[in-house]
């Protein structure tokens, strides 16, 4: 486990690059990694973009739906939780992002309501499996973002240990029963940084990823887990 925070507004943030990059600076006590995929081409022809839906609080930054059934939603007050995309929830409805019709209710509810998206491979949905054993799977370092069934919101990282999805998700499910679990980006775009008074040199960050500063430059966005965030 890398981090977690209990159920509320506020655990959560989304960064979108390079526009809010000086978010890494705001001093807050934070684990930062990568979220979504970053696309090879470009959007506003020079800025990574993420692949599949993303919204930014209200906007729309891709609209390219992708063959991920999991979806993490930031609502505009800042409440997160993941999502399977025929459920997709928010601003108090619920849309089957599978149908034409689904995806441009939920982007029309996300867009009025100021909330935020990413799609991503679910892993584990209501507490069961959600994908198969492959032969021949690749095998690498896994890092995955899950949710319990009161909201708490986590991180969790196979190590330095390399898994297939598959293994790395029975391993979640094993250790911590989440109700929903989904995969975020890693490899040659892990990103990973740890900020604020718990770290060893007492407030300033430091890397825990393949990528530093210097790199983040390739990535299209991030997420930003406040640990402890409505625990008091």
């Amino acid at each position: 486990m890398l981090a977690a925070a209990c159920p509320g507004p506020g655990a959560l943030d989304l960064i979108l690059l390079p526009e809010e990059m000086a978010k890494l600076d705001d001093g807050a006590a934070a684990l930062t990694v990568t979220g979504a995929y970053t696309a090879t081409d470009k959007r506003d022809e020079t800025k990574p973009k993420p692949v599949g839906l993303f919204l930014h609080r209200g906007r729309a930054v891709s609209l390219e739906y992708g063959r991920m059934d999991g979806l993490l939603v930031i609502e505009a007050d800042g409440a997160a939780r993941i999502v399977a995309a025929p459920a997709a929830q928010v601003a108090g409805g619920a849309h089957d992002l599978t149908d034409p019709e689904g995806r441009r209710a939920f982007i029309a509810a996300a867009k009025s309501s100021g909330a935020s998206a990413l799609q991503s491979h679910l892993l584990i949905r209501d507490g069961e499996l959600d994908l198969r054993p492959v032969d021949d799977a690749p095998l690498a370092i896994r890092r995955i973002l899950f949710q319990d069934r009161d909201g708490a919101l986590a991180i969790w990282q196979s190590g330095a240990r390399a898994l297939t999805l598959h293994a790395a998700a029975e391993e979640l499910a094993r250790l911590h029963a989440p109700a929903m679990a989904m995969n975020l980006d890693m490899g040659s775009y892990d990103f990973c940084e740890r900020t604020g008074p718990e770290t060893a040199s007492g407030g300033a960050s430091y890397s825990c990823g393949f990528l530093d500063r210097q790199g983040v430059e390739r990535l299209s966005n991030l997420i930003r887990l406040h640990p402890g965030a409505n625990c008091g």
